[in-house]
């Protein structure tokens, strides 16, 4: 994967270079630019790029100015320190907008959906990936990468990056995928929070393990708790106990 880092402080550039040596053996950095003119220069002539991580506010400008001088084809994460430039930045070529100080499960998250909405299935390079680093159903820590669920007498094998959440209701465990179904699984969630992977999983309750893609907003409730939004919308309310919520919020990257 070719990125290009459009970025004008040298510690965040350092800082994300190292984020990303980290998080995949398949990721090349091969440019790092830090104004709007030097950004519009390279592009007009740019190898081929898989993704740009792009900064907001640059030196001698926003980085919006050099969508005006030049057609970027590649995607964009935008890194910033800045919330009120969401609209805007999800206009251009948008795969995520992340806020600094940016931690290393945000960004592998922002990575991990770039992969899923623009990588093709059916790249070898992609199956070999720092996620799918081989056949097994166990990534290299030992975390379950797929979860097998009954439809019927039809078995079906659920990517870890395609759930949701898990969730409980009338004494069953089911599987609530991204795109909204509802299966079945034959486990306990105690179990289950044993066999994910903690860095994109959370058990919020008694009733739920989230899923860091599936979460839209958080909310400060009462007694100290939080409510958690989730998409797809669950079938009741997500809450984050007291005690809870440290933790939670030390794992959103606090």
């Amino acid at each position: 994967m070719n990125i290009v880092i459009i970025e004008d402080e040298a510690i965040a550039v350092l800082r994300l270079k190292e984020m990303l040596r980290e998080l995949g053996r398949d990721i090349r950095v091969i440019n790092v630019l830090d104004s709007v003119e030097a950004s519009v220069q390279f592009l007009k002539n740019a190898p081929l790029i898989d993704l740009i991580l792009m900064d907001i506010e640059l030196g001698d400008g926003e980085s919006f100015e050099i969508f005006n001088s030049v057609q970027i084809e590649a995607p964009v994460i935008f890194i910033t320190a800045y919330q009120q430039h969401t609209l805007k930045a999800f206009k251009q070529n948008s795969v995520d907008y992340l806020l600094k100080p940016l931690s290393k499960v945000e960004l592998e998250a922002a990575l991990l959906k770039y992969k899923r909405t623009h990588c093709s299935p059916l790249q070898p390079a992609d199956k070999s990936s720092y996620l799918h680093s081989n056949g097994s159903s166990f990534s290299r820590n030992g975390q379950k990468k797929r979860f097998l669920t009954r439809i019927g007498t039809r078995l079906l094998s659920v990517p870890a990056d395609n759930i949701a959440y898990f969730y409980t209701k009338d004494k069953l465990l089911y599987i609530k995928t991204k795109t909204g179904e509802d299966l079945v699984f034959d486990k306990r969630l105690d179990e289950v929070e044993s066999e994910v992977d903690g860095q994109y999983f959370f058990r919020a309750n008694r009733q739920f393990i989230l899923h860091y893609d599936a979460i839209e907003k958080v909310h400060a409730w009462f007694g100290g708790k939080l409510k958690v939004q989730v998409k797809p919308a669950p079938c009741e309310d997500v809450i984050i106990s007291r005690l809870k919520a440290p933790d939670f919020k030390k794992w959103l990257g606090e």
